[in-house]
């Protein structure tokens, strides 16, 4: 049994899918000692993880019973695996699988592959039938896995970072409270930390344990390091699983943000990454993810204060902070003063008509 396997409770579904085992050898041969944050890596959960495998497997499989594509059992998707570490063609796996089952149509056999790439790395390829917003699928149409993969995330960064800071204050918390963005939690790592609905919602992949297992894989060299670090930004350790009584605050606003993702199973080793130090903060030690916190950062700075919740917790700029609560004080106490004065003016008037007989 693998090391991360041993200490955890089932976490199969009914009738043992799918088998977790099974799926991590085949999928994560190799694994590391110790995870990110140094913690050992028995400490690894994959309940968000098999969730994720049933869902897909519905999505994809369960479908017209399976019509559309030309798997039937976890071993097919095993096999096709293998095809694709060994980094075979789409061409070529597609022809494979025509060869094996000659009464499927192409497009079934594509649709096979493109849930294997799923399951394996967690991007969302290709088009299933009946889901919401297409347009963020990847399409895979040619070459080798491997080469898609790193095509699509070895871009390299455009956009000015010279006066970018990422300071202590910044993570999710106050993206939230003082930026007043909102966090949906995703599945398609391709989408971390990408801004939709102008502007307003950011998107943040939490399978932090699925990227804790990630070691030799196709996806390029410091790719899974560097996402584990952006997570550690947001949600840094010693902020949001810190026993502390003063980190309660923003350990019962985690689990609230949790809970809002129902029915999804959020991983809750994502705010277990470690917390960052000061040189991890430095933007320029980002190189795929760079532009997206770039663009966040902004959004973030060019937030202005609209609730009264989100003037009490924007200290950024201490000055406006100061002058805009003692406004707000001298206007609470001319109100109160104003209110009295006119409750004596009645009271006076009052008695002025009614006068008290003795």
């Amino acid at each position: 049994m693998l090391p991360f396997l041993r200490n955890q409770r089932v976490i199969e579904g009914q009738g043992g899918f799918p088998p977790v085992e099974e799926i991590s050898k085949n999928f994560w041969p190799k694994l590391q000692d110790k995870l990110f944050s140094g913690q050992p890596i028995e400490l690894v959960s994959m309940h968000a993880y098999a969730e994720y495998f049933r869902q897909q497997w519905s999505l994809v499989v369960a479908d017209a019973d399976g019509h559309h594509v030309v798997i039937g059992k976890v071993e097919d998707v095993f096999q096709i695996v293998q095809w694709l570490v060994h980094g075979e063609s789409r061409d070529s796996i597609v022809l494979k699988l025509k060869q094996k089952n000659p009464a499927a149509a192409k497009s079934a056999c594509g649709s096979s592959v493109d849930l294997a790439v799923r399951l394996l790395l967690m991007l969302k390829v290709g088009i299933v039938r009946h889901q919401a917003t297409p347009r963020y699928c990847l399409k895979w149409e040619k070459g080798s896995l491997q080469d898609f993969i790193r095509e699509r995330f070895n871009a390299y960064p455009v956009l000015d970072c010279h006066h970018v800071r990422l300071p202590k204050s910044f993570d999710a918390w106050s993206i939230v409270n003082i930026g007043g963005l909102k966090i949906e939690f995703t599945d398609n790592l391709a989408d971390h930390l990408l801004l939709v609905e102008d502007d307003t919602i950011i998107l943040v992949f939490h399978h932090a344990s699925f990227l804790e297992c990630q070691i030799d894989t196709l996806y390029p060299n410091d790719l899974i390091d560097e996402t584990l670090r952006t997570l550690a930004i947001l949600f840094p350790q010693s902020e949001f699983s810190s026993s502390a009584r003063g980190k309660k605050k923003k350990r019962d606003w985690l689990q609230k943000l949790c809970l809002e993702a129902s029915p999804c199973v959020i991983d809750r080793r994502v705010a277990l990454c470690g917390s960052p130090r000061a040189e991890d903060r430095q933007i320029e030690r980002f190189a795929f993810w760079r532009d997206r916190l770039i663009v966040l950062k902004q959004v973030y700075d060019d937030a202005k204060p609209r609730t009264m919740q989100q003037w009490w917790y924007d200290r950024r700029n201490g000055e406006r902070w100061f002058t805009f609560w003692v406004a707000v004080l001298v206007l609470v106490i001319t109100i109160t003063l104003g209110l009295i004065q006119c409750i004596e003016s009645a009271l006076q008037v009052y008695k002025a008509y009614y006068p008290t007989v003795i």
